[in-house]
């Protein structure tokens, strides 16, 4: 099912919703999908993501971090 987070890759339409359920901008959704297209949706290890949306959430959480000054 589209949508759930196991779809790889996913629409920019269901990571944009995503991210704004989070209260995150529609830029930050940009910058994810941008960055993981061009990886061809695959992690540092070089294998295709199983899940986008808890790699999403990390990428918020690291995010949210930076501007806490915790980085």
């Amino acid at each position: 099912m589209e949508g759930t987070g196991r779809s790889v890759p996913p629409h920019f339409e269901h990571v944009r919703i995503y991210f704004l359920q989070k209260v995150q901008s529609e830029e930050r959704a940009k910058e994810f999908y941008d960055h993981y297209q061009s990886r061809n949706w695959r992690n540092v290890k070089g294998t295709t993501l199983s899940n986008w949306k808890s790699t999403a959430w990390e990428w918020i959480l690291k995010l949210q971090l930076k501007s806490n000054g915790n980085s």
